[in-house]
């Protein structure tokens, strides 16, 4: 899942972000100014690290005739997660500091300084948050120590078990990804449509006119995060992408419980099952490949879910940002952009649809098995 150095960059960021929020949260509980004080300038510096105003790593768009590759789709997820976060987290300080222009809820707990607003639960939601990203990106148990397929005794058995392997992992896009649609419609209903731009659904949001320390990096880290995540949308797949996402929200409005069978009927997944059983009838298979090939298919459903639990969590912290910003208009750009992710990971590991390849998904790795 991306590059594992990247990865493991964001993971110590997000775990570092979570130990400055907690000791945020702790001093304004305690009503020591001197130390909460520190802790927001503290907070403010990881920020600016974390959105490259200090050279430090950060996605920047290649240069103009730049020999620079695109980024990684996973690098890219997890960026955009991990600003989100940390959008969530700045948010979360300057209501609690008392920034004026961090929306209702600083006035609410009565603003400024000392710990009242700390009481609201803000911080260590967002501090939780954090935690959960950083425990996400982490590499499984086993990453580098894989063991090798299991041998099939015979090769009727070896086709029988990629068959189930493949269908298995099918299931499990449909599933996960379903799943993760539903949390994200319960949490920010009313979706719009995609637009062709991120600008776009900032310009929504209204962040142009933020002026408190605090806020303003957190209106940067969002627009960072939205861009990545626009970035996921292959563009010529947009008008595609956005029917898909209409005839989601209605079909999972209609019936929750239906969310994995609508998902295979978006993707198209019976006809990659269709194409999976021609090639498995084919004449001198190669045992040795197709055992291969399960093996690889188990570790793609792995690195799905891994991704569906890092759209869980983008979901999650996009109902604080969105909460903070939003106009229903807004909510539903947001909402669209989150479920368009959803529904092209989906595609892409499943093979579903014709877009640019980022992994071998499951028609790929059996094609390429029964070859």
């Amino acid at each position: 899942m991306g590059s594992r150095q990247h990865l493991d960059g964001l993971a110590r960021s997000a775990r570092s972000l979570q130990d400055t929020v907690g000791e945020l949260h702790a001093a304004l509980t305690a009503g020591n100014e001197r130390r909460a004080g520190y802790a927001r300038d503290r907070l403010a510096e990881q920020a600016r690290a974390a959105l490259g105003e200090t050279g430090s790593y950060g996605f920047e768009r290649s240069r103009p005739g730049s020999h620079t590759p695109d980024p990684d789709p996973d690098d890219l997820l997890a960026e955009a997660v991990h600003d989100l976060a940390l959008s969530q987290a700045l948010i979360s300080a300057a209501a609690d500091v008392g920034e004026t222009d961090a929306g209702e809820g600083a006035t609410r707990d009565g603003g400024g300084g000392g710990g009242a607003g700390s009481e609201s639960g803000r911080l260590r939601v967002a501090g939780d948050s954090l935690g959960r990203l950083a425990t996400a990106l982490k590499p499984p148990d086993r990453f580098g120590f894989e063991a090798a397929a299991s041998a099939s005794p015979d090769l009727p058995t070896a086709i029988a078990t990629l068959r189930q392997e493949a269908a298995s992992c099918l299931d499990r896009i449909h599933e996960r990804s379903a799943g993760v649609a539903g949390a994200a419609l319960a949490k920010i209903p009313g979706v719009s449509t995609i637009t062709t731009t991120a600008q776009e659904i900032l310009d929504k949001l209204g962040v142009g006119a933020l002026t408190g320390t605090l806020t303003k990096l957190a209106a940067r880290a969002l627009h960072k995060a939205l861009t990545a995540l626009h970035r996921l949308i292959p563009m010529e797949a947009l008008d595609r992408v956005n029917t898909a996402v209409s005839q989601l929200a209605d079909g999972l409005d209609k019936d929750k419980a239906a969310g994995p069978l609508l998902m295979s009927a978006l993707l198209g997944t019976e006809g990659v099952r269709s194409a999976l059983d021609e090639r498995l009838a084919r004449d001198a298979l190669d045992r040795a490949r197709l055992d291969g090939a399960r093996t690889e298919l188990a570790e793609l459903g792995d690195r799905f879910g891994k991704h569906m639990d890092v759209l869980a969590i983008a979901i999650t912290v996009s109902t604080a940002v969105v909460a903070w910003l939003a106009t229903p208009l807004a909510a539903g750009a947001v909402a669209a952009l989150l479920l368009g992710a959803v529904l092209v990971l989906a595609a892409d590991y499943a093979d579903a649809w014709s877009l640019p390849v980022a992994v071998r998904g499951v028609r790929t790795v059996v094609e390429d098995a029964t070859a």
